[in-house]
C-alpha cells in the first residue's frame, strides 16, 4: 500500500523542459567523417591483402579475403565517384 510520503517507483511523472536543447551543429557534429571513412576503408584493404600472405588450409580462405578485398574496394571507389559528382546532380 503506497503512501503520500512513499510513493510506488515510476508512477511519478516528470514534466518536460521547456527549454530549447543544444543542438548538434552548435558543436560541428552534423558533418561527416569523410577523410577518415576512405582512410579507414584503404588501410582496411591492405591488411585484408596482407593477410593473403599466411598460410591456409585451403583456397577457400583466400577466395572469401579476395571477395572482400573487392567488396571494399568497389565501395570506396563508388563513394569517392559519388562525392566528386554529388554537386551536379
Amino acid at each position: 500500500m503506497a503512501t503520500e510520503s512513499n510513493p510506488i517507483a515510476g508512477t511519478d511523472v516528470e514534466h518536460a523542459r521547456t527549454e530549447e536543447h543544444e543542438r548538434p551543429e552548435d558543436w560541428g557534429w552534423h558533418h561527416e567523417f569523410v577523410t577518415g571513412r576512405q582512410v579507414g576503408g584503404w588501410i582496411t584493404f591492405l591488411i585484408l591483402g596482407t593477410l593473403l600472405t599466411t598460410t591456409h588450409y585451403n583456397d577457400t580462405g583466400d577466395v572469401a579475403l579476395i571477395a572482400m578485398m573487392a567488396v571494399l574496394a568497389w565501395g570506396l571507389i563508388w563513394d569517392l565517384r559519388r562525392r566528386r559528382t554529388q554537386w551536379r546532380r
